[in-house]
Formats: structure tokens, C-alpha cells, sequence
């Protein structure tokens, strides 16, 4: 089965609810595998997408040592 690739606010949406539901900071290896789960891909890679939402302030991202990469919230 191929996977939808989401385009605008509906990508927009999908990440945010995700990582509401997920109820902690994912990683964005977790983000990537909770997509593939549900056969979407972003728009553009999910590291690049992730970090364009966090610069339009819908989600939060850091960098964690302790999780090794960036850490992503909502």
C-alpha cells in the first residue's frame, strides 16, 4: 500500500494531534514511525517539517542528550 503524502494544514494537524495524543516528547525517529504506522508522509522530510512548525510556533522542539536528537512537543 502506498503511502498519502499530506499537503497544508492537514499535515499541520495530523503531526499536532499526534503529538498531543502521544502525551511526552517524541523524537522525530518516533514521529517518522508513528506516520508510517498510519501511511502519511510529510510534505518534506520530517526533521525539516517538524523544525518549520516549531518556527511557526505550532509545536515545541529541543534538543535531548539524554534521548540523543530532537525532542518534539505540542
Amino acid at each position: 500500500m502506498e503511502k498519502r503524502r499530506l499537503k497544508g494544514e492537514e499535515a499541520d494537524e495530523l503531526i499536532i494531534q499526534l503529538l498531543r495524543e502521544a502525551g511526552r516528547p517524541l523524537t522525530t525517529r518516533e514521529v517518522q514511525e508513528e506516520n508510517q504506522k498510519k501511511l502519511v508522509r510529510c510534505p518534506d522530510s520530517a526533521v525539516v517539517f517538524l523544525n518549520n512548525l516549531r518556527l511557526r510556533g505550532l509545536v515545541q522542539g529541543e534538543m535531548s542528550k539524554e534521548r540523543r536528537g530532537w525532542i518534539w512537543w505540542a
